[in-house]
């Protein structure tokens, strides 16, 4: 071997390990990606449906540019499903941004179990009882993917209405 294809062995070799270890820290970035439902609310109580809605904030702080697909959540009122949402549509959060994704769980009557009939009765049994969403979303970015990164928030139930009493009213 000569010099020439000595050097570009070593450079070779170099690169491979740089770019090894760039897409680890990224990927590690992507599993510390942190996120946040905002807004949960009730958005109306009415005679055919219920209808809650959702904004999941996504804050990227890698240095790629992140796809969201496939969000994939239920919710429970007092550990009892009420419905799920499949959102198939894909995201796009910029690197180091933050993106509001807006979600929307409607509940006709006839889908609702007897437990959120319940719940839905009376202003004062649904503000008693706590929301739950449980879930998974796909994440890619380049070359790394991580399929069914979960996600899970709590909130009683009397902070969705104090958000939006006057939807509940109408």
């Amino acid at each position: 071997m000569n010099r020439a294809q000595i050097f570009a062995l070593v450079a070779l070799v170099g690169l491979s390990i740089g770019l090894y270890s760039y897409v680890q820290k990224q990927t590690k970035r992507l599993y510390m990606m942190d996120y946040e439902f905002e807004n949960v609310r009730v958005t109306g109580i009415g005679k055919e449906a219920v209808t809650l809605s959702f904004e999941l904030v996504l804050e990227n702080t890698s240095d790629l540019d992140v796809k969201i697909y496939n969000v994939d959540f239920k919710v429970l009122w007092n550990n009892t499903q009420v419905g799920k949402v499949n959102s198939r549509q894909a995201y796009i959060v910029p690197k180091r941004s933050t993106k509001v994704v807006p979600l929307t769980l409607t509940l006709s009557r006839n889908e609702m179990n007897e437990a959120i009939r319940d719940a839905f009765s009376s202003l004062q049994s649904f503000v008693s009882g706590v929301i739950k969403i449980q879930g998974s979303m796909d994440v890619g970015a380049d070359v790394i993917k991580i399929s069914n990164f979960p996600f899970d928030y709590e909130v009683p139930a009397s902070n969705l209405v104090g958000n939006s009493i006057q939807s509940v009213i109408q």
